[in-house]
């Protein structure tokens, strides 16, 4: 605090009066830095975050978010070693895009490498509101129901809802593993297939994979089923698995239909 001096109206004297303080400067928010300084600062922060949060605080935020930037900074240490691929088919960068950023979305979902089948362990497989299908026609059962015949379920798999974009689907450098087992299910008497389809953004068909029909019973081994598609053709968006099981077993209502684990798993290519 500085002082001042003034004429005292008593006697006539100079008196001290206690001068203002200077307004302080207001401290730059975020917002206020540089582009480059802040993009630097969203760079350290979780997928989570940046996603769930900073996207949400305004339009100038989501824009930073939606940029490529960012991610081109997160990607080289949040996936070191699949950088060399990634890089190599990076998706084009759409301003006019409003959804938030491919990579971005690879970065939360991280496909590769994990199963991406939505029901890995064959847990409520048949789901209330579902049809069965028996001899290639729809029938409207109850979904927990057995029945002493072919039985079917479908579930397909949308690669760039996962996170996976087409150039990168497309680069050659990708595989996809599609497993199906029976681990602690020996009381199951049936005959079952798996028909897997690769198929493209219209859902025709670009590769399938259906091995002969196994016979499943109480003291067999149990089965399990591997294939790697590799060398895709160029278009594969969806992976569809289809589970046919005739149950033979006669076994009570309330048993109903298992389905076999499964897996899902896009890799990239040993090479």
């Amino acid at each position: 605090m500085s002082l001042t001096t003034g004429a005292s109206a008593s006697q006539g004297l100079r008196a001290c009066i206690p001068a203002a303080d200077p307004e302080p400067e207001e401290a730059p928010g975020l917002s206020q830095l540089p582009i480059e300084m802040l993009l630097e600062v969203l760079s350290y922060l979780p997928t989570s975050v940046l996603l769930g949060q900073c996207r949400h605080v305004c339009w100038y935020w989501r824009y930073l978010v939606d940029t490529r930037a960012v991610w081109l900074s997160i990607l080289p240490y949040s996936h070191a070693k699949l950088w060399p691929v990634l890089r190599a088919c990076l998706p084009p960068d759409d301003d006019d895009d409003p959804r938030p950023c491919l990579l971005g979305r690879f970065c939360e979902r991280r496909p590769l490498g994990r199963n991406l089948y939505p029901n890995p362990r064959g847990i409520d497989a048949f789901l209330q509101g579902e049809s069965w299908e028996e001899n290639r026609r729809v029938v409207p059962e109850n979904s927990f129901q057995p029945f002493y015949r072919w039985c079917y379920k479908k579930q397909v798999l949308d690669l760039e809802k996962e996170g996976l974009w087409p150039e990168l689907l497309d680069s050659g450098k990708i595989e996809i593993c599609v497993s199906a087992w029976w681990a602690d299910q020996e009381t199951l008497v049936c005959l079952y297939e798996l028909i897997v389809r690769l198929l493209d953004a219209e859902q025709a068909q670009l590769h399938h994979f259906s091995p002969s029909p196994v016979h499943q019973g109480r003291s067999s081994i149990p089965f399990k089923t591997n294939h790697v598609f590799s060398n895709l053709k160029k278009g594969v968006r969806f992976v569809s698995l289809e589970h046919w099981i005739w149950d033979m077993g006669f076994l009570p209502e309330d048993y109903g239909i298992f389905v076999p684990k499964a897996s899902v798993i896009i890799r990239v290519c040993q090479l």
